[in-house]
């Protein structure tokens, strides 16, 4: 096989046969199945779960579709869909999504949770099937692809690291909209790549439903439309560059007519999922845009970041956060892959599908977006990056040394991600220093989601500690769990406390979990708990501290 510049990859190597290699592509995706599945089981329903699941099972059952736009309700409904055959109970009384406060989907959350106490958990747990279900079809995909524009071991190398990627296993075991908007994302580019090559309309209508989902599934697809024609044009075959049969005239009418197509078919699978309900596009489409707009501008909570707080955050945010949440082997081939592309200078047409995604992505979170809250929103852009990864190991296997070098990389990292399971979540790189460093650089959906909760239940009843004060960054009833619980003090007192890693950071949030009222915690509330050791730390995120008078004193 040889590359887009026609230099021989894998020399040396015989390639494995397809049966060899399907046996492979099966026991990579088992690996993330089970990871996920037991990632499912045990965390805590997170911050945004708490919220989509509850939203997408009342979209379902009653068909409306206005209730909690700031985000799109595909990919909620699709997640709540094995809820139906589940006995659970659906309020419809519309003071409890009354959102003058902004709170309207958690108020709303918080009443599902209490009419359903008996069967919360086991909803969750068949919600994120679905989610990984979205990420399993993301790495057949990313394979698939991959075997076009690389040699067979590089194709499987992009896979294993998919599927060894802790930010992929960990958002592809809860259920929120991450996972499935990059399949949606990168199944549309696929199939658009596909009809470059061979000019069938069907493809065309099949990348632009993908798109029309995607952006009924979450507001993050706007972003790479303009890449739509861009890519369809630089892709396509042209006289002198070989490509399906036709004359120049001919190509560049089926190119306009594709387009068309993709155009149209993306428009009516929107309209589709809103029931053609308004037009030219439904109301709650409209309204999340503008409600994303304003927040990406203003942020919607603060952001934090090596210590500092901020509402609209740092250009240099999705950077950062890339590099201490990213295993290393991945970095070192992305960077290598990137670095071929380059010297390459465009000659290889086949980079510009693979490097200009997350090229976008990064440019418009950087300097157009103020929702600094984890390295999650980069997910659309990965399957890309790890075929540019795929890109530097088909490098590295023109010689011996560099492909004992790869062998080394993707057994380091499988390693670093059997070490962090269960705690995909909260993984961090050496890059971030020591183990507990890493609350100091990153916090939110990076580290501290909610969902160690279950796990304090687990140390509270080993420890026998009958009742605790506790600060959750988190929506789910602790009671839901067996713990018994007040809020911590503002001021150092003597007693038991577990104060989850956001607030010991200052966050100022709020308690919705605390009957039938929400409790506001001002900035730095329980900080003062950060200047004590702590007695434990459970899972990544929730502090335990067994404070005495001792402490109390120096603290005063």
């Amino acid at each position: 096989m040889k590359d887009a510049l026609g230099v021989p990859v894998g020399m040396g190597m015989d390639p494995p046969s397809k049966a060899v290699q399907l046996a492979v592509v099966v026991l990579l995706l088992g690996f993330l199945v089970i990871n996920c599945l037991v990632q499912a089981r045990t965390d805590t329903p997170t911050v945004d779960e708490f919220v989509y699941l509850p939203a997408g099972y009342y979209h379902l059952r009653t068909g409306d579709l206005t209730f909690d736009s700031s985000n799109p309700p595909l990919l909620k409904m699709a997640m709540a869909l094995p809820l139906l055959a589940m006995d659970l109970q659906l309020e419809r009384d519309p003071r409890w999504r009354d959102n003058r406060t902004g709170w309207g989907p958690w108020i709303y959350g918080t009443r599902f949770m209490e009419t359903n106490r008996d069967r919360y958990l086991d909803a969750f747990f068949a919600a994120r099937l679905t989610t990984i279900a979205f990420t399993v079809v993301t790495g057949a995909l990313l394979w698939w692809w991959a075997q076009s524009m690389l040699s067979p071991l590089a194709a499987l190398a992009a896979l294993a690291l998919y599927c060894t990627q802790p930010t992929v296993l960990a958002h592809g075991a809860l259920a929120t909209l991450d996972m499935g908007v990059t399949m949606l994302v990168f199944g549309a580019f696929v199939a658009l790549a596909r009809f470059a090559a061979t000019a069938l309309r069907p493809l065309a209508a099949l990348a632009g439903a993908l798109l029309g989902l995607g952006i009924a599934g979450k507001g993050v697809t706007l972003i790479f439309l303009p890449l739509v024609p861009v890519l369809a044009v630089i892709g396509w075959p042209v006289a002198g560059r070989g490509g399906w049969p036709g004359r120049d005239r001919e190509r560049l009418l089926k190119l306009a007519d594709g387009m068309l197509v993709l155009a149209v078919s993306a428009w009516v699978a929107l309209l589709a999922v809103y029931q053609f309900s308004g037009f030219p596009l439904p109301g709650p489409v409209l309204e999340g845009i503008r409600f994303q707009a304003n927040a990406s501008s203003a942020g919607e909570f603060p952001a934090f970041l090596n210590g500092n707080w901020s509402q609209t955050g740092w250009w240099y945010y999705f950077l950062e956060a890339f590099a201490v949440k990213t295993p290393l082997p991945t970095i070192a081939l992305v960077l290598g892959g990137f670095a071929v592309i380059a010297r390459r200078r465009g000659r290889a047409a086949g980079d510009a599908w693979i490097a200009l995604p997350p090229l976008l992505l990064l440019y418009v979170l950087s300097f157009h977006f103020g929702k600094n809250y984890g390295v999650r929103y980069l997910l659309p852009a990965l399957p890309f990056v790890l075929l540019v990864a795929g890109v530097a190991v088909d490098a590295c296997l023109r010689d011996r040394r560099g492909a004992i070098a790869v062998g080394a990389l993707l057994a380091g990292q499988l390693v670093s991600c059997v070490v962090t399971a269960p705690h995909q979540l909260a993984y961090f790189n050496v890059l971030a220093g020591p183990t507990d460093h890493a609350r100091r650089l990153l916090l939110d959906s990076n580290l501290d989601w909610g969902q160690d909760l279950g796990r304090l239940a687990t140390y509270l009843e080993a420890k026998d500690v009958p009742s605790v004060g506790l600060g959750y960054f988190g929506h789910v009833d602790p009671k839901l769990y067996g713990i018994d619980y007040t809020l911590p003090p503002q001021a150092p007192a003597v007693g038991r406390f577990a104060v989850s890693a956001n607030f010991l950071a200052g966050y100022s949030y709020a308690v919705t979990y605390a009957g039938e009222r929400m409790i506001g915690v001002k900035r730095g509330a329980w900080s003062w708990l950060d200047r004590l050791p702590p007695t434990a730390r459970i899972g990544r995120s929730i502090y335990y501290f067994d404070v005495g008078e001792d402490d109390v004193r120096r603290l005063a």
